[in-house]
């Protein structure tokens, strides 16, 4: 696929939980990117909770970079988004991903074992290295959205451990991208490369979806399906009887925490 406007992305994405966009980047473009991701990376000396040996993740570094700001909220990814996700679109994560020689396998999981949210969110994953089966690329089960597996915790991760069906890899190129469901079944092999396999994933929300685990304010990028690159410090649908349904449980146990 290369096109990135067309009806049957939407069809396709429900049905498989994901689609691949090839050059949706330039080469020029990722230069850059990539420069302003290890600048802002490369301030911050803190291990993210989790890396695994040569598996490093340096995440949140848009809050500290505005031309990354910037750059995941530019009308050419907003008006890509908004197919799949309507008008109205919130950044509630973003992370580098490092996968340096030797790192091993990330297991298969389901992003929302992670995050523990109800709604799903969309993982706009671009590839800043070519991303190949010996370097740690990524594998995807396609389908697997469709159903909230059950994972087993192993220290800050969490594991699925039945079988997979018909594991797909994704060979990306530089500038390439993968947005995918965070329901979506994934994992990523060892890389048995020399060379490091360089990722940025950045986490997307519908406007009317929340996050309760996560403190304002928050990143707007698109608003009435138009680029608005603006914090804000209360989401639009935050107060909503759904959403305060939603998470009672979570925004009480999360209140009392604070208390004490």
């Amino acid at each position: 696929m290369s096109t990135t406007q067309d009806q049957n992305l939407p069809h396709l994405f429900a049905k498989n939980g994901y689609v691949l966009i090839r050059n949706f980047f330039s080469l020029d473009e990722i230069k850059h990117l990539i420069e302003e991701i290890k600048n802002t990376a490369g301030r911050n000396k803190k291990s993210d909770i989790l890396d695994v040996g040569n598996l490093k993740f340096h995440h949140l570094i848009m809050h500290r970079n505005e031309k990354l700001r910037e750059f995941i909220s530019q009308p050419k990814v907003v008006d890509f988004l908004k197919q799949f996700m309507g008008p109205n679109i919130w950044v509630r994560w973003d992370q580098a991903v490092e996968k340096s020689p030797g790192a091993g396998t990330f297991p298969w999981h389901q992003d929302n074992s992670y995050s523990q949210l109800k709604d799903p969110h969309f993982q706009f994953w671009i590839s800043l290295t070519k991303m190949t089966k010996d370097n740690g690329g990524i594998w995807l089960v396609p389908g697997s959205h469709h159903k909230i597996l059950k994972h087993d915790a192993e220290g800050p991760h969490t594991i699925f451990r039945g079988e997979t069906e018909s594991p797909e890899f994704i060979a990306a190129e530089i500038g390439d991208i993968v947005l995918f469901s965070s329901q979506m079944l994934h994992s990523t092999t060892p890389n048995i490369t020399e060379q490091s396999r360089w990722a940025y994933v950045v986490e997307y929300m519908k406007a009317e979806h929340i996050d309760p685990y996560i403190e304002s304010p928050y990143l707007m990028i698109a608003e009435n399906g138009q680029p608005a690159m603006r914090y804000v410090y209360e989401l639009p649908a935050e107060n909503s009887w759904t959403n305060r349904i939603k998470y009672f449980r979570e925004k009480r146990r999360i209140a009392s925490k604070k208390v004490a």
